[in-house]
């Protein structure tokens, strides 16, 4: 899965990569939640702001909050109760259209792409667990793909999930499993409203083997895994 992502790029780093320009609204000091970059190596547990592009905005950089909440949610009380029983930071790709949470962002073509520069992932070895830092060979800020919903307070995204290509089987050797990773020749694709869900799926293919690198960290023993 994927729960800890990086962007250690500052702001004009990632509207030269997206094309895009950040929201203004979304540089008000005043808002709840704030995306301060660079952003270092972030747990989806911390429910950050996050910059995303989505399919209702695509010219636009706006900022989301991970962990994708139902509209009903309406405080932070109910937020928090809810990502505790179901956690919502991640989608199974292969599942969206039959699971009730994510269903309805899926059907109306609620999709967005995350731009990040890193994620991390743990290879168990016996009891220890070693972490890896995973990016693109081609491109220093590349996006991962997401489905969004909107927010009583605040809009949410969470992170689609696909089988692992061969790379990711050997790092994520306990579930196999990997984000969906949008290359930059589909950025335009991914955020069209026309998209079928037979074409959203095959976007939703692991992306080559030959595209990533991996950076491979020791951790002691006793290192928890975000995963």
């Amino acid at each position: 899965m994927c729960y800890s992502t990086s962007l250690d790029r500052d702001l004009k780093a990632l509207e030269r990569a997206m094309h895009k320009k950040m929201l203004e609204e979304s540089k008000r000091v005043d808002l709840p939640y704030q995306v301060e970059l660079p952003m270092g190596v972030t747990s989806a547990f911390a429910r950050p702001a996050w910059p995303v592009v989505t399919t209702t905005a695509p010219e636009r950089i706006s900022v989301l909050r991970w962990g994708l909440l139902p509209r009903y949610i309406r405080t932070e009380e109910e937020a928090k109760d809810f990502l505790k029983k179901a956690p919502t930071f991640n989608a199974i790709s292969e599942e969206v259209e039959a699971k009730r949470t994510f269903k309805a962002a899926f059907e109306h073509g609620q999709r967005c792409l995350i731009p990040v520069t890193s994620f991390q992932e743990w290879r168990h070895e016996g009891k220890v667990k070693i972490p890896y830092r995973i990016g693109l060979k081609d491109t220093e800020i590349f996006c991962l793909g997401g489905l969004w919903e909107k927010g009583e307070v605040m809009d949410t995204y969470t992170v689609l999930t696909t089988r692992a290509n061969p790379l990711m089987a050997h790092i994520h050797n306990t579930k196999q499993r990997q984000p969906v990773i949008i290359p930059p020749e589909h950025y335009e694709t991914w955020l069209s409203p026309d998209l079928s869900p037979e074409q959203v799926k095959s976007l939703c293919e692991p992306i080559a083997e030959e595209r990533m690198e991996a950076v491979r960290k020791e951790a002691p023993a006793a290192q928890g895994s975000l995963f």
